[in-house]
């Protein structure tokens, strides 16, 4: 007896992502599918960290290139086309900064402030400044944590795939950055 899975629009998508992939390996021509499902998403990943549209643009496209360049190495292991995107993103950002000798640049909306607050147990008296000033305090690595979970609104499987951990190591790790805003906020 056999168990079959019903066929769900991510399944699907994920079946037309693969082909593209494929086909892209073979004929980088058809890489253009893949770059224009992605483009966006990984642009404001980088302008997440930058204070210039003009250099989070440079480092999408040198994302993009290396894609391309490497997309014959790609092989599916285990996690989302998107992600082996994201880490080469993530590599470029800071790659990018460092040689700029820029930092890092937090872009904060509102909302997701709350969210934030609500989740380290902050009482809205305090207000967002207070919130901001805790999060200049955080390491770049923490605060990519909190950026990734709070303000980009990404799962822990997610956040897991990008930065190379397991799903219970983003958890864990996440869960300590909000421990330790906590006490910076007492």
């Amino acid at each position: 007896m056999s168990i079959t899975q019903p066929i769900t629009q991510q399944t699907k998508t994920d079946s037309l992502e693969d082909s593209w992939i494929k086909a892209a390996q073979k004929d980088l021509k058809a890489f253009e599918k893949l770059y224009d499902k992605h483009y966006e998403a990984i642009f404001r990943y980088a302008y997440q960290r930058m204070d210039s549209k003009e250099d989070a643009a440079d480092v999408t496209s040198q994302v993009f290139i290396k894609a391309m360049t490497n997309i014959k190495k790609y092989k599916f292991m285990g996690f989302k086309f998107s992600s082996w995107l994201y880490r080469i993103a993530k590599s470029e950002t800071y790659q990018f900064l460092k040689n700029q000798s820029k930092s890092p640049t937090l872009n904060v909306q509102t909302e997701y402030l709350e969210q934030l607050s609500e989740e380290i147990d902050v009482p809205v008296s305090i207000g967002n400044q207070d919130l901001i000033n805790a999060l200049s305090e955080l390491e770049d690595n923490e605060i990519e944590l909190i950026e990734m979970r709070f303000f980009e609104q990404r799962s822990f499987k997610e956040i897991a795939e990008i930065l190379e951990l397991t799903e219970n190591n983003a958890k864990v790790k996440t869960h300590r950055v909000i421990k330790k805003m906590q006490k910076l906020n007492n």
